[in-house]
């Protein structure tokens, strides 16, 4: 007896069944063709080999790269006399050593120094005192040392508290000493600050420095500065000033 059963749009006999007959609507899809498999593995093999060779270039051109890497921050403006050597805030004593030797070697009246968050445990006194009296020490009359009291955090802060600085003075034109790799950002700093008011600037990096743009990835300190700078940089371009 071959006993019809409905189910859904098919009808299938009872022996049908038993015999295990394969229903349309249940049917599985099968497994990928072997060529999918292949172009998988010929895409991997491929990507292996773009890895390898961009490696072996990335070693083999590091001679290159790395010192461009560091040179892109260090910019030196041409060295003419101004009316005033400002001395960045930060970094270590290099930077007021060389506005000391611009300022002997009487390439300005003037030297500014700048004002900066000082969190040193015992030490009350602000750091604009701290770089003025170092300067004094290093040579610089007292009388020819301003002072911008303002505290600032960012490089374009300093530059918008120059500017007060020398609008006050009359300053029309300035060198700026930094660390070698501070010049690239604290020019484009000045520059987007004094916008307009046609005070030319020229920036200086600290000769001697401890900075090296073609050897910077051999220290920890010099790797650290680089990338801290490079990071600061791209927040620079991205409008965090």
């Amino acid at each position: 007896m071959n006993q019809e059963y409905k189910t859904g749009d098919y009808t299938v006999g009872a022996r049908d069944v038993g015999q295990g007959t394969h229903v349309e609507g249940d049917q599985q899809p099968g497994l990928r063709p072997s060529a999918n498999r292949g172009r998988v593995l010929r895409f991997l093999v491929l990507a292996s080999c773009f890895l390898l060779v961009s490696c072996a270039l990335f070693l083999a051109l590091r001679g290159f790269w790395l010192p461009a890497v560091g040179r892109f921050l260090v910019c030196a403006d041409p060295l003419q006399p101004a009316d005033a050597i400002v001395v960045l805030a930060g970094g270590g004593p290099q930077r007021v050593a060389h506005g000391v030797r611009l300022f002997q070697a009487g390439y300005a009246p003037w030297l500014i120094v700048t004002n900066q968050p000082l969190n040193t445990p015992g030490i009350r006194v602000p750091y604009v005192e701290l770089m003025r009296r170092e300067a004094i020490w290093q040579g610089v009359p007292e009388e020819h040392i301003l002072m911008a009291p303002e505290i600032v955090r960012t490089t374009y802060e300093e530059a918008l508290a120059v500017r007060r600085l020398a609008e006050e003075r009359g300053f029309h034109s300035l060198i700026i000493v930094t660390d070698p790799f501070h010049t690239r950002r604290a020019q484009m700093s000045f520059r987007d600050a004094l916008k307009g008011m046609g005070i030319p600037i020229s920036v200086q990096p600290a000769n001697p420095s401890w900075y090296r743009p073609d050897a910077w990835w051999q220290s920890q300190e010099e790797l650290r500065e680089t990338w801290t700078e490079y990071l600061k940089l791209i927040l620079y371009f991205l409008g965090y000033k």
